[in-house]
């Protein structure tokens, strides 16, 4: 498990997440899964300090994932077309 820590907008405010996950998409699903976030402009590992920066809103992605079944985990890689 790595520690990830999120630079995200949390109900209209800029905050930092602490999460934990296998892959930093992982992380980002975990940020999906919080109603309260609504956009994701950073994410680092702690551990290789690898710091990935954007600024997303996640509100469509969130859409899609309540579609799919509580329990699918979902597999994706960040950079891959």
């Amino acid at each position: 498990m790595e520690e990830y820590l999120m630079d995200v907008q949390s109900d209209n405010e800029r905050t930092t997440i602490k999460t934990f996950a296998r892959t930093v998409e992982q992380a980002i699903d975990n940020m999906v899964k919080l109603p309260s976030v609504e956009k994701l402009f950073s994410i680092g590992n702690v551990d290789t300090q690898e710091l990935w920066e954007f600024e997303e809103d996640i509100t469509e992605l969130r859409n899609l994932r309540n579609k799919l079944p509580k329990n699918i985990e979902m597999f994706f890689k960040v950079g891959e077309n």
